[in-house]
């Protein structure tokens, strides 16, 4: 046991810095990115809306479910198959609370390298399903687009919000819902308005605060907990180079990873700790990277709006590009980068954890203070689902949260 907390706190000691960032950067860009200029550049078919779908989904800070509602939403408002499923793709892969923490674990190459083939993949899967879809074959027409709640983007398909972590298993009177109603969204976190255009610098910066460490970290918290755990418990149990003397570094391992990967619900930010305790065990950086490609980008809910607003052509695409490309770019890593992977060593990160209290310290403690009460919050949420607690919600959860589904984060 004490060797599990000691490579907890480890791990904490070196992601903690670069996790504050990633929360910082991912506020920052809810603050100042209007909803306008998304659907100006996404929506519509053929090649660029495609490329772009891809490349700004990147920094967008959105997981695998999340991003359902702002797809679906594009989808409505005209985006074509291919571009929201490149959007779809690439925004999960990867994000500003996944780079900086990939640089520390990892080194700079491996964490440019998840971006680009985020990019790539989102663009191959564009193309192909736009290529293989029937022009007539457009999104339904959503007579109340506001009648659920949906995150970033307030318009979208009942039914596929409604598979979503973000709604609840039915959909909510629009009176109740966070992203709906006659009320004033200036204020709300679910959809950005014309109004934030007329914010001052201190109202940006206390929307960034608020939905970086506030939404985001709510939203991530349990995943971010299993991941950091995960990495721990690996860490603490598997002896040093196990996994390559007994899984080898050929294809076995990459295809390994893949099928655990595409069924696996995990956020890019919360499987970057256990990708590294894998590869500290002996598992080849390039089948770690095939499990942080493939895993963000798929789970139940996605797939679950591919089909219904995609096809299930489309899905099949989805999920063998995701795949392939994963499966690919762990080859290639392998064969022509390896050697410019930078692990965290884990008999440094030991020496310098038992030694002193710098920075590094000190943001571990501030992450660990700041994930209690993220996880306190959302006991309290799900307390409140369950009739348990107060009537009242607290108003810092997820963003589109209601009385009887999750938030619209990891969880």
């Amino acid at each position: 046991m004490e060797r599990f907390f000691e490579e907890l706190w480890m791990i904490l000691v070196e992601s903690s810095v670069w996790l504050l960032v990633g929360f910082a950067i991912a506020g920052a860009v809810h603050a100042v990115v209007p909803r306008e200029w998304m659907l100006k550049h996404l929506s519509g078919g053929g090649f660029w809306p495609i490329a772009k779908a891809s490349m700004l989904g990147i920094p967008l800070p959105l997981c695998s479910c999340s991003v359902i509602p702002v797809a679906a939403g594009l989808r409505d408002r005209g985006a074509s198959k291919g571009a929201s499923a490149a959007f779809a793709i690439s925004t999960p892969q990867t994000g500003e609370e996944s780079i900086p923490i990939t640089w520390a674990l990892f080194g700079p190459v491996y964490a440019l390298t998840r971006p680009v083939v985020a990019v790539v993949t989102g663009l191959i899967a564009g193309l192909l399903i736009d290529a293989t879809s029937r022009e007539d074959d457009g999104p339904e027409t959503i007579e109340d687009p506001n009648a659920v709640g949906l995150s970033i983007v307030n318009a979208g398909d009942a039914d596929a919000a409604a598979k979503s972590c973000c709604s609840s298993g039915s959909p909510a009177p629009a009176k109740t819902s966070c992203c709906s109603g006659d009320t004033p969204r200036g204020s709300s976190c679910c959809a950005d308005t014309p109004a934030r255009a007329h914010t001052t610098l201190g109202e940006k910066i206390k929307i960034g605060l608020k939905h970086g460490f506030g939404t985001m970290l709510i939203d991530l918290a349990i995943w971010l907990a299993v991941g950091l755990v995960l990495a721990a418990l690996i860490g603490a149990l598997v002896p040093e180079d196990w996994i390559g003397e007994h899984l080898g570094s050929g294809i076995a391992p990459k295809l390994l990873m893949l099928l655990v990967g595409i069924p696996l619900y995990v956020c890019a930010t919360s499987s970057t700790p256990l990708a590294w305790s894998l590869v500290a065990a002996g598992l080849s950086p390039g089948a770690a990277l095939v499990m942080l490609l493939s895993g963000p980008a798929t789970n139940v809910a996605t797939m679950s709006w591919v089909i219904k607003d995609l096809g299930i052509r489309a899905l099949v695409i989805y999920l063998s590009v995701i795949g392939a490309v994963a499966l690919g770019a762990g080859i290639v890593f392998d064969a022509a980068l390896g050697r410019f992977v930078e692990i965290a060593d884990s008999a440094a990160l030991h020496e310098h954890a038992a030694h002193g209290f710098g920075v590094k310290e000190a943001a571990a403690v501030v992450f660990v203070v700041l994930m209690a009460w993220a996880l306190g919050m959302k006991a309290r949420a799900w307390m409140n689902r369950k009739g348990w607690g107060t009537t009242e919600k607290p108003t810092t959860g997820g963003c589109c949260s209601s009385s009887g589904g999750g938030s619209c984060g990891c969880s």
